[in-house]
């Protein structure tokens, strides 16, 4: 027992156990398991192995798992996550841990991965910064901001923003007095959804605006849909990064 060097062999089965969750995870990976979850545990819980251990090394290491620090919260903080732009920044820092070959990596990888990370950094940061500004018109009420931009999406609607704004605010009145007074008419989706679209083509034709049936259909199965998350608790719109997880080399 005076030889065992116990601060050793606890570090070694630290080390043990982190090669187990990388196995775990690769087998995750390869089996199509739902990466949503494994990339977010990825992203809180980095595993860093090296063929040479350095100062250097650890040096970059550090300015690595800092980097996933800051790029996992932009992302967590962007509450439109079904907007295209955001996917495809979502997907880019997917593709960085989507390597089969998770069990090394190197310097030149290392540099690599920082560099596109805040790349992605830079591009979700400016995207929250518009979405937050976009949101500011809306009384800070996120649904009302990823309904201005899915209308502005589907293209047939209006382009014209200080219409679409006048036009949703309206509509945004009209609705939040009537469920301030009565929140219980939201357990009753089918209920709320024939008093919605009365309030969707009564304010868009108030505002001369042209909706057709397909679109005043999109409208307000997107806002029915918003404000039963919202009543529910899932107030980010959907779950798209949350619970997420790969491995990152």
């Amino acid at each position: 027992m005076e030889k065992v060097d116990f601060k050793k062999l606890n570090q070694l089965y630290n080390e043990a156990a982190r090669h187990l969750e990388l196995l775990n995870l690769k087998a995750n990976i390869e089996n199509n398991v739902d990466t949503t979850n494994l990339l977010n545990v990825a992203l809180e819980n980095v595993l860093f192995m090296f063929r040479k251990i350095s100062e250097e090394e650890m040096v970059i290491a550090d300015q690595l798992k800092d980097m996933l620090r800051k790029t996992r919260e932009a992302l967590g903080g962007n509450f439109d996550q079904n907007d295209p732009q955001f996917v495809n920044l979502y997907d880019e820092l997917k593709r960085l841990f989507d390597k089969k070959n998770l069990d090394e990596i190197t310097q030149e990888d290392m540099r690599n991965n920082i560099g596109s990370l805040q790349q992605i950094y830079d591009q979700v940061t400016e995207l929250n910064r518009k979405n937050n500004l976009l949101k500011a018109k809306y009384e800070n009420d996120a649904k009302y901001a990823r309904m201005h931009k899915r209308i502005l999406e589907k293209g047939n609607i209006s382009k014209r923003e200080s219409e679409i704004c006048e036009t949703l605010m309206d509509i945004k009145k009209q609705v939040d007095e009537k469920v301030l007074i009565n929140t219980q008419m939201l357990n009753n989706e089918s209920y709320f959804d024939k008093l919605m679209i009365q309030m969707v083509i009564g304010s868009f034709g108030k505002n001369k605006i042209e909706l057709d049936p397909e679109s005043a259909k999109y409208i307000n199965t997107c806002l029915v849909k918003e404000y039963m998350n919202e009543y529910q608790g899932n107030t980010h719109g959907n779950t798209r990064f949350y619970g997420t997880n790969k491995r990152a080399d």
